[in-house]
């Protein structure tokens, strides 16, 4: 349940002019589970050549703060560190993960300590930056008209193993968001190891925005909904 917990609140979106260009923006999202619902707040910033994501909810019971700071270079982004703290019903966890890029090192702090190195010629991504990455190759690929599945190398939080996810187009199907009714891509995320499905819902018309997340798996569903828009640009 912590892992999970960790993963599916953390769904960035921005308009896109292209890769380099991510505006700021403030926004309201709603996280449900089987157990919980709270509403909170995602804001992105950028702080000179480095980009900033926040996620902060708070309830009497449930407190959720998570924070990515990374760089978006040659239409990729770079990882440089990753913060979480949470406490929710019987769930306590602080942990920040430090990526040292020139010597292709990882460090956790916190909770979970691990220190990793790896060879791979690929940025790992931690779960907030992560799907930065994803809306760039969602416009990729309808720029390019080619439907092909892509890949993004995520850091495992718990124990610093480097897991390579596959994300399928799924369908393009139309999406309904305060009153208008917009034409949406869906892209699928499955992850054999744990049975576990995940379903991203995007509009181009609004700059690749995710708009919902669904995520299916044996310890339940849990589900993202953007609520309002609160600044862009």
């Amino acid at each position: 349940m912590i892992s999970r917990l960790l993963i599916i609140p953390l769904f960035f979106f921005s308009f896109i002019a292209n890769a380099e260009d991510v505006k700021d923006y403030k926004a309201e999202y709603l996280y449900e589970t089987d157990k919980f619902s709270v509403t909170g707040i995602r804001e992105f910033s950028s702080k000179n050549d480095t980009k900033i994501i926040t996620f902060n909810a708070k309830t009497s019971v449930v407190k959720l703060f998570f924070e990515s700071a990374f760089d978006i270079k040659n239409g990729s982004v770079l990882s440089h560190k990753y913060t979480a703290n949470v406490r929710a019903l019987l769930i306590r966890r602080n942990q920040t993960i430090e990526f040292d890029n020139t010597n292709k090192i990882i460090k956790s702090y916190g909770m979970n300590e691990w220190e990793k190195s790896h060879d791979k010629d690929f940025n790992i991504l931690d779960p907030l930056n992560a799907q930065v990455e994803m809306r760039f190759n969602v416009k990729r690929m309808l720029d390019s008209n080619n439907f092909d599945s892509f890949k993004i190398a995520l850091q495992d939080i718990r124990n610093g193993d480097i897991e390579v996810n596959t994300y399928k187009f799924s369908k393009m199907s139309k999406y309904e968001f305060k009153g208008s009714v917009y034409d949406s891509v869906v892209i699928k995320r499955v992850r054999e190891q744990d049975s576990r499905v995940t379903e991203y819902h995007l509009v181009p018309e609004l700059g690749f925005l995710i708009l919902e997340v669904i995520d299916i798996g044996s310890e339940g569903t849990q589900i993202l909904k953007l609520q309002n828009i609160l600044s862009l640009g």
